[in-house]
């Protein structure tokens, strides 16, 4: 996991071995060693041609999240009214699914897996968040989870590392919670210590152990990507591309040195005047050499004309923009990446259809991804609903709430409207999800009262007066 997020952070010279021969450089230099005296010594220098990264892998991690952030809609419970419907509403605002989605998915990519646990406070609020898959340990027998993170105390060389372990068992009674803490030696583990005397030499609020009878899931879950019979715990999305990424790197790097080198112009000077300078430069340091500084003022020779001149050398490299080239599209069809989405082609079209067309190896891929977090919002939501039940006392019915996704790819509004319009003219939408889908940005409120007054037009139209009239009927002359 360290080694593909220092890969999706760009920290590639650190994981490269490439990188480090053009991280530092070594170089004789002269320097005096007294009067007329001056010696060769050799010294590391800061590399002139730092090595180069053009992070593509970041890419392939961040346009899934890109789709599906944009994608996400409103969440919200099964029902028109009641509890539920509230109480989803406090869910979601407590946990903003919306705001905090993109760090899930990029994090689901770069780890090959992320997952998340239910939280209660004592003001009664209950929400899920999300965490590192690292910190998630299921247990062999499916029965259990072991969620884990690490603690400090203390300032500079005499903090305190400690590692905090929420484990939770599915027992034939129900659901136990059980809060444990260990020192930290260094990197191994060291002896459990008492979880009350450890909450309260460093003041801290931790819940007591837990029986939470009839409840029959773990209050926390995993999310896997790409996983196999072999890597059950998922895989990441950048694997098998860190060798093209390096050679990308590396071959930006090789032609900016080259160009470096090359591309600033070098002074040619006659032989007549490095010697002339070089004997005053023998006379007055006991040393033959020329320095560019000699060169700032220099006599013009009258006799053959010769004068100092500037050399460039024009370096051809087409055929190493075609190899990176060729390695960013190669990069991108492993990891099923669309070239239009990494900008390497033209990424536009004429209707969403066209666009779909062409984004449709990323769609395909971010639909999947897609698949796999809404059964994990759900989830989620749903053990918010059992956690209340247990401890909050109430009675709320615990079902999947309903998570509405929009589409991945963006629509002129024009076309996003004749589509939700011929839906509801269809009758396969209501009138509430098509203004809903039409204005995502609005709230509750304004999405009732739209829905009231195309109601309230719709009733006055409906009233022909060919229809209302009375009718008409014939007085006789009895």
């Amino acid at each position: 996991m360290h080694y593909f997020r220092l890969l999706y952070e760009g920290e590639h010279a650190e994981i490269f071995p490439r990188a480090q021969t053009v991280t530092q450089e070594k170089r004789l230099v002269r320097e005096r060693a007294g009067y007329r005296r001056w010696r060769k010594v050799e010294r590391v220098f800061s590399a002139d041609h730092q090595y180069i990264v053009a992070n593509f892998s970041s890419l392939v991690a961040e346009i899934p999240a890109d789709l599906i952030n944009r994608s996400l809609g409103n969440i919200s419970a099964d029902v028109e009214q009641g509890p539920e419907l509230e109480f989803v509403a406090s869910v979601v605002s407590a946990s903003q699914p919306k705001e905090k989605i993109w760090a899930a998915v990029t994090q689901h990519q770069v780890d090959g897996r992320v997952a998340y646990r239910i939280r209660r406070n004592e003001a009664g609020s209950t929400w899920f968040e999300w965490m590192l898959g690292d910190q998630y340990f299921p247990h062999e027998d499916n029965r259990g989870a072991d969620v884990v993170w690490f603690e400090q105390w203390g300032e500079n060389d005499q903090k305190k590392k400690y590692l905090r372990v929420e484990r939770q068992r599915l027992e034939s009674q129900g659901l136990t919670v059980q809060q444990m803490v260990f020192e930290m030696e260094g990197d191994n583990v060291g002896d459990e210590l008492e979880i009350s005397e450890y909450a309260k030499e460093y003041d801290q609020d931790i819940p007591e152990d837990m029986e939470l009878p009839g409840v029959t899931e773990l209050l926390c879950g995993l999310v896997t990507n790409d996983e196999t019979l072999t890597h059950q715990r998922g895989r990441s999305a950048l694997r098998n591309i860190d060798g093209l990424q390096e050679e990308i790197n590396w071959t930006i790097t090789r032609d900016s040195i080259v160009f470096d080198k090359h591309g600033q112009p070098k002074l040619a000077i006659p032989r007549a005047l490095w010697d002339t300078v070089a004997s005053e430069n023998q006379r007055n340091y006991g040393a033959r050499f020329v320095r560019n500084a000699d060169l700032e003022v220099v006599s013009y020779d009258d006799k053959t004309g010769a004068v100092p001149m500037y050399i460039t050398w024009d370096a051809k490299t087409q055929q190493s923009f075609e190899h990176v080239t060729r390695l960013i599209k190669y990069m991108l069809a492993i990891s099923k990446t669309s070239p239009q989405a990494a900008g390497l082609e033209e990424g536009k079209g004429n209707s969403g259809v066209a666009l779909l067309y062409l984004w449709i190896q990323s769609v395909i891929k971010a639909e999947a991804i897609k698949e796999k977090f809404d059964a994990a919002l759900k989830a989620a939501i749903r053990k918010c609903m059992i956690l209340e039940n247990a401890i909050g006392g109430q009675t709320l019915k615990v079902t999947d709430p309903v998570v509405e996704w929009g589409d991945l790819l963006p629509k002129a509004d024009s076309e996003k409207d004749t589509e939700e319009i011929e839906k509801y003219s269809g009758g396969v939408q209501s009138l509430e999800t098509t203004v809903r889908r039409m204005h995502p940005d609005w709230s509750e409120k304004a999405i009732e009262a739209e829905v009231q007054k195309i109601q309230d037009e719709q009733t006055a139209s409906s009233m022909n007066p060919t229809y209302t009239q009375p009718p008409r009927v014939s007085l006789g002359d009895n």
